[in-house]
Parts: C-alpha cells; sequence; structure tokens
C-alpha cells in the first residue's frame, strides 16, 4: 500500500517551488521543503525563528493585504490565490503567488501552502501593459491631430472645387476632389484603426491583479500630458500622494481612462482644459476626467451611456462617433463593480467619474502586528 505521506513528502523536496505545512492550532510551521532553503535563504530547521524576519520583509502595502486574508484561510474560508512582495536589499521586489490549500484532520486543521516566484511574469505583464497603454495614448492623441488636419484639408478642397470659375481646366477640380476623397478615407481609416484597437481590447478575457491605480495610471496619463501639450492643448492629471490598491484589469481600465480623456478634448477648445484626478476614498477610488469645454445639452444625459445612443453628435473638430464608447465604457468600469456617471453643464465644461471598490487589505500594518497575526495566532 502506498504511503501517502512519504509520497507528498518525496514530491514536495523535489520541487523547486516553496511548500510549507503550518498546524493551526499549535501556531508554527511543522514542514518546509527543500526549495525554501533556495529560495528564501533560510534553513529549514530554523524556519520558525526565521519568520518574523521574513514577514518583515513583506512590502508594506501587502501587510494588511496578506493578513486579511491568512485570518481566512486558517479558518478554511476564501482559499483564493494572492499575490504579494518581498522586498529585497538594493535589488527589485520578488513577487510570489500564495497559494492555499485547508487540511480538516482530525488531530487538527492544517495549512498547505505552495509559493510560487512570479517575479519574471509580473515584470513581463507590467512591461506588456505600459506597451499597451503608450500604444493607445499615441492613437488617441495622433487621432485628433491628424483627423482635424484631414478633415480641413477636406473643406478647403470642397470650397475651392465649389468655388471654381467655370473656365478653369476640369483636371483642377478633379484633382481637388480626389484631394476631399482622400481626406475623407483618411479620417475613416483613422477612427477604423481606434475602434477596432478599443473593441479589441474589450473582447478579451478579464486579468485581474490588485495593482496601485495611481501608478498604473501614471505612464499612461504623462504620455497623454507630453502629447497634448505639443500639439497645443492645456493637459494635466493629479494622483494620489499614497499608493491606492484596487483590483483592476490594467489594460482595460486604462483604456476606459484614455477613451474619457479624448471625449473630453474632443468637446474642448484648444485653449480650454481638461484634467484627471485620481482620489483614494475610504472604501473605493475615484478617477475624475473634467473638462471646461462646451458641455453636454441637458436632454442627452439621460441617453449617454445607452449602446447606439441617439446622444451622438460631431466633436469640435468634425470628429464622428458611432455612439459606442460611452457604453463600453460603462460595460468595462462595471466589470470592475464601479460605477461611470457624469455631470455637466452646457457652455461650461463636464465632470466624468469613475469609482471603483478599493482592494481588500488596505490598511498596512507593523511588522511585529502581521507577524502575530499570522504566525502566532
Amino acid at each position: 500500500m502506498l504511503d501517502f505521506a512519504a509520497l507528498f513528502l518525496a514530491q514536495a523536496n523535489a520541487s523547486a517551488q516553496v511548500h510549507f505545512v503550518y498546524d493551526i492550532a499549535a501556531g508554527r510551521v511543522i514542514f518546509v521543503n527543500h526549495a525554501y532553503e533556495q529560495v528564501l535563504f533560510g534553513t529549514g530547521a530554523g524556519v520558525n525563528a526565521e519568520l518574523p524576519a521574513l514577514l518583515a520583509r513583506i512590502h508594506p502595502d501587502d501587510r494588511g493585504y496578506l493578513a486579511e486574508h491568512w485570518a481566512r484561510w486558517v479558518q478554511g474560508e476564501q482559499l483564493s490565490e494572492i499575490n504579494v512582495r518581498l522586498q529585497r536589499v538594493n535589488e527589485s521586489a520578488q513577487w510570489f503567488a500564495a497559494i492555499p490549500y485547508y487540511h480538516p484532520a482530525a488531530t487538527g486543521a492544517l495549512l498547505v501552502c505552495t509559493l510560487h516566484d512570479i517575479s519574471a511574469a509580473k515584470h513581463h505583464q507590467a512591461n506588456s501593459d505600459l506597451f499597451n497603454s503608450r500604444k493607445n495614448v499615441t492613437l488617441e492623441v495622433l487621432s485628433h491631430d491628424a483627423s482635424g488636419a484631414f478633415i480641413m484639408i477636406e473643406q478647403l478642397a470642397q470650397y475651392l472645387r465649389d468655388e471654381l470659375p467655370a473656365a478653369v481646366k476640369p483636371e483642377v477640380g478633379q484633382m481637388l476632389k480626389m484631394l476631399e476623397n482622400t481626406s475623407r478615407e483618411s479620417v475613416k481609416m483613422i477612427r477604423d484603426l481606434i475602434r477596432l484597437e478599443f473593441t479589441a481590447a474589450v473582447a478579451t478575457n478579464l486579468k485581474i491583479d490588485r495593482v496601485d491605480v495611481g501608478e498604473i495610471l501614471r505612464g499612461p496619463l504623462e504620455q497623454l500630458h507630453i502629447g497634448y501639450e505639443l500639439l497645443g492643448h492645456h493637459f494635466a492629471y493629479e494622483l494620489p500622494e499614497v499608493a491606492v490598491y484596487a483590483n483592476l484589469d490594467v489594460s482595460k481600465f486604462t483604456q476606459v481612462v484614455i477613451n474619457l480623456v479624448s471625449n473630453a478634448m474632443k468637446f474642448t477648445r484648444d485653449e480650454g482644459h481638461v484634467r484627471v484626478a485620481v482620489v483614494g476614498l475610504f472604501d473605493r477610488v475615484r478617477v475624475e476626467i473634467s473638462d471646461d469645454g462646451i458641455g453636454i445639452p441637458a436632454p442627452m444625459l439621460p441617453y449617454l451611456f445607452e449602446r447606439f445612443t441617439r446622444a451622438r453628435r460631431l466633436g469640435l473638430r468634425g470628429e464622428e462617433t458611432v455612439g459606442l464608447g460611452l457604453s463600453l465604457c460603462k460595460t468595462i468600469v462595471e466589470w470592475h463593480e464601479g460605477t461611470l456617471s457624469v455631470a455637466s453643464t452646457e457652455g461650461e465644461g463636464s465632470v466624468f467619474t469613475v469609482e471603483i471598490p478599493l482592494a481588500e487589505g488596505v490598511d498596512s500594518r507593523l511588522p511585529d502586528e502581521l507577524a502575530a497575526a499570522v504566525v502566532f495566532s
């Protein structure tokens, strides 16, 4: 008959991931595999004595988060994977995915946990999110400037063609007509590209991570600031002074903010201002996109977030819409258990407000308090 305990020990010790077994009643680790020494540089025999120092290395923003989940795990509740960071001297933080399993043994409940080092995956994901946000910002900024230029060329060509005297060679009128059509098609191509990128991003499955909202928006907002300022527009943003964590699909959420900024620019004159403010509140994070543009007529407001809404109008530079943008933005925000609302006064401007719940464990406990909560409870 197989000795399952021996089989588990052999498999755990052969693993490159850290595995440990915690006796909940005794408040101590009763097993840790060999990977603990290679990955966390401890000693198997001294694991319980080393735990306070190890827990003190947990990133301050993750301490309350870990303690909150640990309190549930030792009760056999909400045994979901979480990601936490360990700080290292003169190196970037080391990311771990903690995967728990609760074993209600007759001799006392045990918590079995596996720690996967996901530092490389986190690094690649951050680079991917940054690349996507930069791409989307570039497309949005260029769409305004390039579309505006092509619309102006189209209008000038049409005007000149209409004003041509009859004596002018017909080839001139044909060339102006060609210029007019080319400009119109170029504008359509730009808008189709933007729409395709946005709808493709929405079509993918949600990938939720616990992230600092200010930090993940800093890059795209700074790029928007640089891009719009170069084009002569006034754009500013304000981020929280401290970390504010929420559970987000980074790519989709940043696309919502970029899209709302783009809409604000669409209805704000060149001398006007668009501003983004990210604020951490007691139980949620708020992102406000405000402008001093032409505002939204009151009869349009009730229909603004409808799919294929009747509240359609051209932007100040001739930008068109199919009425999908704000509807998709609202859908994405609701996927994050949040809300998207608008307040606007015609002739004075608009404020679009996104609010989403804060992530769990937002309080950062001191290392000794965390050690007491996690190890010695």
